[in-house]
């Protein structure tokens, strides 16, 4: 009866190691994983080991880890290599890999210059026209204009500067004060001879202060 008894409870304690041998290893990980190689990883936890190494789950991705750059202590509780045949998709780890800069902003084209305006229905005067004009400074002159003006007529024609007015945007009218010629290196005129049907392309100042310009006529 004893012997029967005794026989019994070593079977008991028999399967009970059976059962705690058949409970699953659990899977190792970590908060911080420092590599041989000099990198760490976060949050580590190990989903697969293929031998020589294992592949890993962790805040920088899927890894495959060798087994040589793992710290000592931290491969003997891998869960055992799967069955032949078994894959798994690997996302490479790549230490140096930044973010993409954003594509750098085409620079803004610079403003093309005003075209000239035509002017208004404007009298002839001895024989020409002011055919169009456009706001322009002239050092710190900036109530100026580039005027073009054409001879219609056989013969050359004098013009000077109080032949010219501007008007204003506020109805203001001001007369021309200096012609000048804008070449290299630029010359003021007292006045300008307009070429037998020929033109010029002078610059006309008003005033030194800027104007918004809606007009240049001739000023009789």
């Amino acid at each position: 009866m004893k012997r029967a008894a005794t026989l019994a409870c070593s079977a008991l304690l028999a399967l009970c190691a059976s059962l705690r041998a058949a409970d699953p290893t659990p899977l190792p990980s970590a908060t911080t994983l420092p590599l041989k190689d000099g990198r760490v990883l976060h949050n580590v936890k190990v989903m697969e080991d293929e031998g020589e190494s294992v592949v890993v789950k962790a805040d920088e991705g899927l890894l495959k880890i060798a087994k040589n750059l793992l710290p000592a202590g931290f491969v003997e509780t891998a869960p055992p290599a799967p069955a032949a045949g078994s894959q798994m998709v690997m996302e490479p780890f790549n230490p140096n890999l930044a973010p993409e800069p954003a594509p750098a902003k085409k620079p803004a084209p610079a403003p093309r210059p005003a075209a000239p305006v035509k002017a208004a229905p404007n009298p002839v005067y001895k024989g020409c026209t002011i055919m169009s004009f456009q706001p322009k400074t002239f050092g710190t002159i900036l109530g100026a204009a580039e005027v073009v003006v054409r001879n219609d007529t056989d013969n050359p024609v004098l013009l000077q500067p109080r032949d010219f007015a501007c008007l204003t945007v506020g109805g203001q009218r001001y007369g021309g004060r200096v012609i000048i010629s804008d070449g290299v290196p630029p010359m003021t005129k007292r006045k300008e001879v307009v070429p037998a049907h020929g033109q010029i392309d002078d610059i006309v100042t008003f005033t030194n202060e800027a104007l918004e310009f809606t007009g240049v006529q001739w000023a009789r």
